[in-house]
C-alpha cells in the first residue's frame, strides 16, 4: 500500500517509519488553513453581519471543516501504521553507491566542512530571489482571498458556485505559498544540523513546476534511500553527484544541497 508518497506493508510493518513521517508532515501543516479561518471568519462575520452570513459560512465550510476531516483521516492513518508488528526484515542487496572522487584536496576540505555540526547556512542569490517573489505572490494570492471573501457585498446567494470556486481556487494557491516557506525551513534544519552524506542522481526530468529530480544515498548504516526534489538552480542531470543531508532519527528524510537555494559556509 501507498501513504502519500510512502509505500509500506500494513502486515508485517515494512517502511512504516517512512510513511507515518510522511502522515505527521501533514498533520503538522493543517493548522495554517485553520488559524487563517479562526482570524478571517469573525472578521468578516462583524464587517458584514448577516449580509455576509454566506461568505462566513462558505469560509468555514473550505478552511475548517475539510482540514479537520483531514486532520481525522491522518489520525486514523496513524493509528493504522502503529498497529501492525514488524516482522523481520530479509537481507535485501544492493548495489555500492558510487562513491565521489577524493583525491583533489579541495573536495576532502569541503567534505569536512560539509560534515561538521552545526553549520552555517545562508540563501544563495536565487534563493533571495525566489523568497522575495513568494512573498510578494503570497500577499497577492492573500489580498485575491479577501476580496472573494469580502468584495462581494453580501451577494453571495446569488452567484454560490462561482464564489465557491473562486475561493477554492485562490485558497489553494495560498497553500503553496505557505508550503514554499515551510519546505525551505525544512531544508534549512536539514542542512544546519542533518548528517552529511554523498549522493547520485538517479532520474531528472521536467514538470510544470520545474526541474524535478530524484537522488539516492546511503546513511550512516549503509542503507540505501531514495528522495526527491525539486532543482531551483536546473543544473543536475542523471548520474550526477550530489551532496545530501538527512534527518538523524528517519534517514529516509532529507534535502540535496545543489537542487536547493541554500549554501554552506
Amino acid at each position: 500500500m501507498s501513504q502519500d508518497t510512502a509505500t509500506y506493508c500494513k502486515n508485517c510493518g515494512w517502511n512504516n517509519e517512512k510513511a507515518t513521517a510522511v502522515v505527521r508532515d501533514d498533520l503538522h501543516s493543517m493548522w495554517i488553513p485553520t488559524v487563517v479561518a479562526i482570524i478571517v471568519v469573525p472578521l468578516v462575520w462583524k464587517m458584514g453581519g448577516t449580509q455576509r452570513t454566506g461568505a462566513a459560512i462558505g469560509l468555514v465550510i473550505i478552511a475548517v471543516v475539510v482540514p479537520l476531516v483531514l486532520f481525522l483521516i491522518a489520525k486514523r492513518r496513524l493509528a493504522r501504521l502503529a498497529a501492525p508488528l514488524p516482522c523481520a526484515p530479509q537481507e535485501v542487496r544492493h548495489e555500492a553507491s558510487p562513491a565521489l572522487t577524493t583525491s583533489a584536496a579541495a573536495d576532502q576540505e569541503k567534505d569536512v566542512l560539509l560534515a561538521m555540526h552545526p553549520r552555517r547556512v545562508r540563501l544563495t542569490g536565487r534563493g533571495y530571489s525566489f523568497v522575495f517573489l513568494m512573498f510578494f505572490a503570497t500577499q497577492l494570492v492573500t489580498g485575491m482571498l479577501f476580496v472573494t471573501v469580502w468584495g462581494n457585498d453580501g451577494q453571495w446567494h446569488v452567484a454560490f458556485l462561482k464564489n465557491a470556486l473562486a475561493l477554492l481556487i485562490w485558497s489553494t494557491l495560498l497553500w503553496r505559498c505557505v508550503s514554499f516557506f515551510r519546505n525551505r525551513i525544512r531544508e534549512r534544519r536539514l542542512f544546519l544540523d542533518g548528517e552529511f552524506s554523498h549522493g547520485i542522481v538517479v532520474v531528472q526530468g521536467k514538470t510544470a513546476f520545474g526541474s524535478q529530480i530524484v537522488y539516492r544515498y546511503p546513511d550512516l548504516s549503509g542503507n540505501l534511500h531514495q528522495n526527491h526534489a525539486t532543482d531551483f538552480n536546473g543544473t543536475l542531470y542523471e548520474d550526477m553527484p550530489l551532496h545530501v543531508f538527512y534527518d538523524q532519527i528517519d534517514s529516509a528524510h532529507s534535502a540535496s544541497l545543489e537542487s536547493s537555494l541554500f549554501r554552506i559556509g
